[in-house]
């Protein structure tokens, strides 16, 4: 399966990559390529911010194009590309499991199962410079979110707890796709999305989409 992760200009330039362009069919415009994941290819956005002003502690952020299930990626000092990949698949997959767990929909036993059957899917990592601009705003509302509550706690740096309680708040909030009516919560079309590449029948799926949001309101 490939995993097709899309920097931003200014990821591009802090990992100083010289990384090549999604192709451009006539008439498009060059680096602003909408993304989406298939079972086939699986689709990240990605980019980075100054926890504050001109600060060495920064924070890439990362959105799955499909379901705009965020994760965060604390850096301090550069990364190369294959590290950058596997924090990702690591922390992606942290934060699906935890999001889960707080809301109580799936027994933790089906969990690790869901972790360990999505950690045998082989990934074959290509790096593009793109930005969808259809995911950018979802990443921007995640850097208000960042560098606010970092602000509000005296911390230049995020800490587990921060960076875990942030992702599952905006992975179970209702979200809208930009020109779409119906709204989603990302960790329900992450789930599908997962289910659907270990090719999970919709009758076998490990949870019911009433339930989470169910369970989610008793949470809040």
């Amino acid at each position: 399966m490939k995993l097709l992760l899309s920097t931003t200009n200014a990821l591009n330039k802090w990992l100083k990559a010289d990384l090549p362009r999604l192709p451009t069919k006539e008439g498009q415009r060059v680096c602003v390529h909408s993304l989406e994941s298939d079972v086939q290819t699986f689709c990240w956005q990605l980019h980075i911010i100054d926890n504050a002003y001109k600060s060495r502690y920064k924070t890439i952020i990362a959105c799955e194009a499909n379901s705009r299930f965020t994760v965060f990626i604390p850096v301090d000092t550069k990364l190369t590309l294959d590290e950058l990949a596997a924090c990702l698949q690591m922390q992606w997959q942290y934060s699906l499991a935890e999001t889960l767990q707080q809301l109580r929909a799936i027994p933790n036993s089906e969990i690790a199962m869901l972790l360990s059957e999505l950690s045998e899917v082989n990934m074959d990592t290509h790096w593009v410079k793109n930005t969808d601009l259809s995911i950018s705003g979802h990443i921007s509302d995640a850097a208000l979110w960042i560098t606010q509550r970092l602000a509000e706690q005296g911390l230049n740096e995020q800490t587990d707890d921060l960076r875990t309680d942030l992702s599952i708040h905006l992975n179970t909030q209702m979200k809208r796709v930009k020109n779409k009516t119906k709204k989603f919560m990302p960790i329900v079309h992450m789930m599908d999305y997962c289910q659907d590449i270990l090719l999970i029948p919709n009758d076998d799926k490990a949870y019911d989409v009433d339930e989470l949001i169910s369970n989610l309101s008793i949470t809040q």
